[in-house]
């Protein structure tokens, strides 16, 4: 964990740092750019958690949110931009064209960014929420063994609970789904009946579509708390 965040603060800073390199054409000093550079991680911030909000939807939702996100982003990025502006150059009318940098080079160099933030972090980080460990139980009268990044959710039924892995099988069990949710700790309970693998799962609102595959409903109950860990993971 640590080592993720000393990671995480060299990459933050390395990207402020380029980020000054790539705008200092338009101020008149090191100190403007350094400024508008370390200010502009704000809006690539926006962007990134603007894109990973976007990915929790699908298909219109989806393109609206990536839209709003961008547009919000270079909103950001000029309101810096004019704030460095200001604060070095005073509305120099000779530094004017200079500062406005066109929007297209700033969602590239922004979205630049954003990419390699998803390529270093981003994978690493699924695979730590859901480990490469095993986990056994009796089905079927004998003990099995399921690795748990393969399980896709846990169904309660009248008298057992089933387990379903994204291969298609089902393994009846007789674990009561609470003690299954102390089990899997990095799973979500969305009713009383379910409890999912969020790596599988794409928020739709009321309900939640396992892997592409079977939308499960999501209870009154528990709608705050999935809706939260969805939006803000």
């Amino acid at each position: 964990m640590l080592n993720q965040i000393i990671r995480k603060a060299i990459f933050w800073l390395a990207t402020a740092i380029l980020l000054s390199f790539l705008v200092k054409d338009a101020f008149s000093n090191i100190s403007g750019s350094w400024l508008a550079g370390t200010l502009l991680l704000l809006p690539t911030g926006t962007l990134l958690f603007g894109i990973k909000w976007s990915l929790k939807f699908n298909s219109f939702k989806r393109i609206v949110r990536l839209l709003l996100s961008g547009i919000l982003s270079l909103n950001l990025a000029y309101l810096v931009i004019a704030f460095v502006y200001w604060y070095f150059l005073n509305f120099n009318p000779n530094f004017f064209e200079k500062s406005i940098i066109n929007p297209i080079l700033l969602w590239v160099i922004m979205g630049f960014f954003v990419g390699l933030h998803f390529f270093l972090f981003h994978r690493s980080q699924q695979q730590e929420d859901v480990e490469e460990k095993t986990i056994s139980f009796y089905s079927e009268r004998k003990i099995t063994s399921v690795p748990i990044k393969d399980i896709l959710m846990i169904e309660s039924l009248s008298d057992h609970t089933t387990v379903r892995l994204s291969n298609g099988q089902t393994l009846k069990n007789s674990i009561k789904i609470s003690e299954w949710e102390n089990k899997l700790p990095k799973f979500l309970r969305i009713h009383r009946s379910f409890l999912i693998n969020p790596t599988f799962a794409i928020y739709k609102g009321n309900e939640i579509e396992m892997d592409g595959k079977q939308l499960v409903p999501i209870s009154r109950k528990f709608k705050e708390i999935t809706r939260r860990h969805f939006l803000e993971s």
